[in-house]
C-alpha cells in the first residue's frame, strides 16, 4: 500500500437513505486519510461510474434487488473494476455470483471503520476480503448445490398472486404490509409465502427473492 499511499481514490458512494450516504463519504475519507475523492449516488449507474472516473464502488445494499444490480453492474465492467458490497446475510448464492462478477469485499452494513478501511484497502489492492459469515454460507451452499440444482429443474410455475407477493418482498415489505397492499389476510400472506418457498425450493424470504430475481420472476 506505501506506493499508492499518496494517490487520490476516487469512490463512487452508492447508498438509497441520504443520511447513510453521508456517514459512509464521511467514513471512507477519514479512514483514507483525507485521499479519497468521494462522488455519492442513490442507485447502481455505470454511467455515473464511468462519469465520475471513479476507481472503486462502494455499495450499501439495503434488499435483494440493489444486491442483484450490483451483480450485474460488476458483470458488465471493466476487468479490474474495484468493489466493495456492505450487505447484511447475503443469500450464499448471491454471494458465489457476486465473486464470480469480482466481487473484492463483502463486509456487513454495520461494519466498523476499521473493517471498512480494510474492505477498501483489499479491493484498491485487487484482493478478496469476505466477512465470515459470507464464508460460511458459501460454504454450506457449495455443499448442497448439486441437490439445488437438480430441484431447480422441477420448480412450479407461481400464480399470479404469488407472483405479486414475491414481487412486494423483494421491496422489503414485512407480511403485514403485503396483507395491506393486497387487502388480503396476514394469515393468507403466510399462506402464500410457504406456497413460494416451496415451489421455489427455498429455504428463506431471502433466498427465494434471490431466485425469483435469477429466473424473471421479479421485474428489475
Amino acid at each position: 500500500m506505501d506506493k499508492i499511499s499518496d494517490i487520490p481514490l476516487r469512490v463512487l458512494l452508492v447508498a438509497s437513505n441520504s443520511a447513510r450516504r453521508a456517514y459512509l463519504a464521511e467514513t471512507v475519507v477519514r479512514v483514507l486519510n483525507g485521499r479519497a475523492r468521494v462522488t455519492s449516488d442513490s442507485r447502481i449507474s455505470a454511467e455515473r461510474f464511468a462519469a465520475a472516473k471513479s476507481d472503486l464502488l462502494l455499495a450499501d445494499l439495503e434488499n435483494p434487488v440493489e444486491a442483484a444490480a450490483l451483480v450485474r453492474f460488476l458483470e458488465n465492467a471493466p476487468a479490474g473494476t474495484a468493489s466493495v458490497a456492505l450487505i447484511d446475510e447475503p443469500d450464499p448464492g448471491w454471494v458465489r455470483s457476486a465473486l464470480r462478477a469480482s466481487l473484492n469485499a463483502i463486509i456487513a452494513r454495520d461494519a466498523s471503520r476499521e473493517d471498512i478501511q480494510l474492505a477498501l484497502q483489499a479491493a484498491e489492492a485487487g484482493l478478496v476480503l469476505i466477512h465470515p459469515t459470507s464464508a460460511s454460507g458459501l460454504i454450506q451452499e457449495s455443499a448442497l448445490l448439486e441437490t439445488n440444482n437438480t430441484a431447480e429443474e422441477f420448480t412450479e410455475e407461481l400464480t399470479p398472486r404469488e407472483s405479486e407477493v414475491l414481487r412486494l418482498v423483494s421491496m422489503g415489505l414485512g407480511n403485514k404490509e403485503v396483507a395491506g397492499r393486497l387487502a388480503i389476510s396476514e394469515h393468507t400472506v403466510k399462506f402464500h409465502i410457504s406456497s413460494i418457498l416451496s415451489k421455489l425450493h427455498a429455504g428463506s424470504r431471502t433466498e427465494a427473492v434471490s431466485l425469483g430475481i435469477r429466473r424473471g420472476l421479479i421485474p428489475i
